[in-house]
């Protein structure tokens, strides 16, 4: 019998084994890509950290804040820490992104090295992503949105409200668009060439007809809500504007007497999202209230000195004319013709122009007009939705006779306070200086005893009582003592100006609140109180701190000192 021989068959071979299919190396890239994003705007943010503790803050607010916390006013002062806040933010996140970068960019290079982790881990990586960057725009809305939140006024609140809902909805439309390259890449990671890939020879398994792949339906489902979230918002460009338009002057300030010479202007001020700030440019002597946006908006309203006075505006017309001349920092600037207005009946001229400056066009209106040999200007730069509050504050513009001297219309006439009631907070007996009293320390706040001074702190903000020596007069209204008082809580008469004075009841007397502030804007205010206790002046006044967050309790502090039993 011959030998019989058997022929070995033939090994299968792995389906993955050839050419590496397109879409693997397609998945691959955008794998690599997204973790190279993610890991660079990780390494930014830490980098300017660092950068910043070494070199200090390069922003201008934030210098002006830490040399001068009195010139810092409470908008500036909630800028800063909202910006403080998202900064610490993106450092306390910027490390788990590094993390879910680095385990992206292993799990492409092992799916492009066919290992079978490579899929579940991308897939964990992916959603770990898409968590990260929710919670990132919540914390970003819900910082942005933090001062609206206890706004008591109702038509403020209307207001802050829709402003919530439309910076909510902008948020959810940019993260659904950010997570559309990321849940494709999810998506693709279940595609049978990709599993094929992957399997070390399994052949991929039949799908059913009737059962489409779930990470499929998701990606198809974030490109529709994507489509239709930048429809809804392409047809609410205008409702920001409405809103803008529509804000109503009832929702502004009452209006404000500005005396920068001897002739007083009294308006209207836009609502308090615009940022108020003296101007003093080029021998003007005015305020400007600023909205922070993109485009931002600004309105001045200014003096302008006359070498001579004029008698109306057209003699001084060629003087106040703008040309293109006047804005060579812009890259263009169309400039209009002068037309002829009426400013609160007296005679003036209006101009329209348009800058075009780093790829953004501004619209611009100047109104100026003479006023009793005055010349006064009204000026506006920003956005078209602005516009209207311009023309309300022009609207509302009237100029008072100039009947009376200005030392008389600062200080307003002491007006008697209402008794408030008690103040809450442990009572505490001590001596200042040479007198002793007994007085409510407000909740939360706490004393520091340096003798002759006593200081009361609660974070920032500080409260200081002083003994100012023996009273020149029985009463606190002496003029001699309100010149010792307000040298002693710092007033310079230069800058600052008395604008009124308020009798408060302290115990068995009655305290004078003289009040101060910037005579350009009416910003900075500040309140110092001084009583006579024993034969001596008391002066009480905010050292650190804003108004909103001193004048209370220093009013509270005041009403609950007594003699010692």
């Amino acid at each position: 019998m011959g030998s019989m021989s058997f022929a070995r068959p033939a090994a299968s071979r792995p389906l993955h084994e050839g050419p590496r299919p397109i879409l693997v190396t397609v998945l691959v890239t955008v794998w690599l890509i997204l973790s190279g994003l993610g890991a660079l705007r990780a390494i930014v943010h830490l980098a300017g950290a660092a950068v910043l503790s070494s070199i200090g803050d390069a922003d201008p607010e934030a210098r002006v804040a830490a040399a001068a916390p009195d010139l810092a006013t409470p908008e500036m002062r909630q800028h800063l820490a909202q910006r403080a806040e998202r900064s610490a933010l993106e450092r306390t996140l910027s490390w788990p992104l590094l993390l879910i970068a680095g385990l992206g960019a292993a799990g492409a290079l092992g799916l492009l090295r066919r290992r079978t982790w490579a899929r579940p881990l991308l897939l964990a990586v992916g959603v770990s992503a898409l968590a990260l960057s929710a919670f990132h725009a919540d914390r970003v809305v819900r910082i942005a949105t933090g001062p609206a939140v206890g706004l008591s006024d109702p038509d403020a609140e209307a207001e802050a409200r829709n402003a919530v809902v439309l910076l909510r909805t902008a948020a959810g439309i940019g993260l659904l668009l950010q997570s559309i390259p990321l849940v494709l890449a999810m998506a693709l990671l279940r595609h049978p060439l990709v599993r094929a890939f992957v399997a070390e020879g399994t052949p991929a398994r039949p799908r059913p007809a009737l059962r489409p792949d779930p990470f499929l339906i998701v990606g198809g489902a974030a490109l529709l809500v994507a489509a239709g979230s930048f429809l809804f918002s392409k047809g609410r460009t205008s409702a920001p504007q409405a809103a803008a338009a529509g804000e109503r002057t009832a929702a502004a300030a009452e209006p404000e007497t500005f005396r920068w010479s001897d002739q007083p202007i009294t308006f209207v001020p836009p609502p308090v999202s615009f940022t108020r700030e003296r101007h003093a440019e080029g021998g003007r002597k005015g305020v400007s209230f600023t909205r922070y946006a993109t485009p931002p908006s600004r309105i001045v309203v200014a003096e302008v000195p006359l070498d001579t006075p004029a008698r109306d505006a057209e003699e001084v017309l060629s003087r106040f004319r703008l040309t293109a001349e006047n804005f060579r920092s812009a890259d263009s600037a169309l400039v209009g013709d002068p037309v002829r207005a009426v400013i609160s009946g007296q005679p003036a001229f209006q101009t329209d122009y348009t800058l075009r400056e780093r790829s953004m066009q501004h619209h611009g209106r100047e109104f100026f007009s003479v006023v009793r040999g005055h010349a006064f200007v009204f000026t506006f730069l920003g956005r078209d939705a602005d516009i209207p509050l311009f023309e309300n504050l022009v609207a509302s513009v009237r100029f008072a006779a100039v009947d009376a001297d200005p030392a008389e219309i600062v200080s307003t006439t002491a007006a008697e306070s209402p008794r408030g009631e008690a103040p809450r907070g442990a009572e505490v007996s001590f001596r200042v200086g040479e007198i002793r009293l007994k007085l409510r320390v407000p909740e939360l706040w706490e004393r520091v005893d340096y003798g002759q001074r006593q200081e009361f702190r609660r974070g920032e903000a500080r409260i200081v009582l002083v003994d100012a020596g023996r009273s020149e007069a029985g009463a606190p209204g002496d003029e001699g003592n309100v010149a010792r008082a307000l040298r002693l809580s710092g007033h310079d008469p230069r800058r600052w100006e008395v604008f009124a004075r308020t009798r408060l009841p302290v115990g068995p007397g009655v305290a004078l609140a003289v009040d101060t502030r910037d005579p350009l804007s009416h910003v900075f205010h500040k309140r110092t109180l001084l009583f006579v206790l024993g034969g001596r002046l008391l002066v009480a006044f905010p050292e650190q701190g804003s108004v909103e967050e001193t004048q209370a309790p220093l009013d509270s502090l005041a009403r609950s000192i007594r003699p010692p039993d």
